[in-house]
C-alpha cells in the first residue's frame, strides 16, 4: 500500500451507526496530499475543472448571477458541453423559460445561425448537411427539460427521483432558486422559504447521489459593489453560501472591464468562491461567442 494512501477496512457498522472509520474512509476514500483530480462530472470547460475537478455527486453547486451576464446562455454552454458534446444525461427545471425557448436558445446556440434562417434562409447544400447534423445532435442528447411555472421543492423531488430511476441521470440544473416554491400553506418569511429549498436540493444531491447545478439571480443582495468589482460570498445571503458545497460566479469583465485585467481583453471571471477542496478564491477564464450566445474557454 502507498504511503499516502489511507484505506481502512475494519467492521464500519454497529447497531445502525456509522464508526469514526467508515467516514474518515470516505473523506479521504482517494490519495491524499496530491493535487485535486478531474473524477467528477467534466463541465466542459478545461479551467474550471482543473479547480473544481468537475461536478461531484452528492454536491450542490451554486452559481450566483448578476441580472445581464448571461445566466441563461451560460447554463445552455454547461447542458451542451455535457449532454451533447459527451453523452451524457442532464435534466433542465426552468420556471423562467418554458421548453421550447430553451430548445430553441439551444439551437441557435450549436448552430450560430438564427430559427429563422435555419427555416427561410437561402442556405447552401454543404450548409444545410452541416446544420441538419447538428440539429440532429441536439435531438439525440439525452436532455430532460421541465418548465413547470412556481415550482415546489416537492415536486422537484418526486421528478428527481424518477429521472435518477428511469434514465439515470447524470447531472440536475435548476433555474433559478428565486422562482422555486415550498408548499401553499408555508407562512414563513421568503428568505426562511430560500433557505429550506437550497437544503432540500442539497439533500436531493446526497439522496440520488448526483451533482445539482443551482442558478441563483439575487439583484438585491448585490449591493455593495460597482459594475467593474467581481462578487464575493459576502453579497450572497449567509444560507445560500453555508448550504451549498460550491459557490461560484458568473462575471462579465467582457462588459465591465477592470483597470487591471490580468488574464486580458475580452475575459469572463467564473469566480469559484468556495470550494470543499479550496480555501481560497479561483478564477476560471472563459470568454463569450456573442454570434453564437454561449460560452467557452478562454485563449
Amino acid at each position: 500500500m502507498e504511503q499516502n494512501t489511507l484505506e481502512i477496512t475494519e467492521q464500519t457498522e454497529v447497531f445502525g451507526f456509522t464508526s469514526i472509520r467508515e467516514l474518515v474512509n470516505q473523506t479521504l476514500k482517494k490519495d491524499f496530499g496530491r493535487k485535486l483530480k478531474n473524477n467528477g462530472l467534466s463541465s466542459g470547460f478545461k479551467a474550471l475543472d482543473k479547480i473544481t475537478g468537475g461536478f461531484q455527486k452528492g454536491e450542490l453547486t451554486t452559481v450566483a448571477v448578476k441580472p445581464g451576464m448571461g445566466k441563461t446562455a451560460f447554463l445552455l454552454s454547461v447542458a451542451n458541453n455535457i449532454a451533447i458534446k459527451n453523452n451524457h444525461s442532464v435534466a433542465i427545471f426552468s420556471s423562467e423559460r418554458s421548453n421550447l425557448k430553451i430548445t430553441n436558445r439551444l439551437i441557435e446556440s450549436e448552430t450560430g445561425m438564427s430559427l429563422d434562417k435555419l427555416m427561410h434562409g437561402d442556405l447552401k447544400d454543404s450548409e444545410q448537411d452541416h446544420m441538419h447534423s447538428l440539429i440532429s445532435s441536439i435531438a439525440k442528447a439525452s436532455i430532460f427539460l421541465d418548465d413547470t411555472p412556481s415550482l415546489s421543492t416537492d415536486e422537484l423531488e418526486k421528478k428527481s427521483r424518477a429521472l435518477k430511476l428511469q434514465y439515470n441521470v447524470d447531472l440536475i440544473i435548476v433555474d433559478y432558486l428565486e422562482l422555486l416554491t415550498t408548499s401553499i400553506t408555508d407562512t414563513s418569511s421568503r428568505e426562511e422559504q430560500l433557505s429550506r429549498i437550497v437544503q432540500t436540493l442539497k439533500d436531493i444531491a446526497r439522496e440520488l447521489n448526483l451533482p445539482i447545478l443551482l442558478f441563483s439571480q439575487i439583484p438585491g443582495h448585490f449591493h455593495g459593489f460597482g459594475q467593474t468589482k467581481p462578487p464575493s460570498l459576502k453579497n450572497l445571503p449567509v444560507f445560500l453560501s453555508e448550504i451549498s458545497d460550491v459557490v461560484m460566479f458568473l462575471h462579465r469583465t467582457d462588459i465591465f472591464p477592470a483597470e487591471n485585467q490580468p488574464h486580458g481583453k475580452g475575459m469572463v471571471e467564473l469566480i469559484v468562491a468556495k470550494h470543499p477542496v479550496h480555501n481560497e478564491q479561483n478564477v476560471a477564464p472563459l470568454t463569450f461567442i456573442e454570434s453564437h450566445a454561449k460560452f467557452a474557454d478562454f485563449s
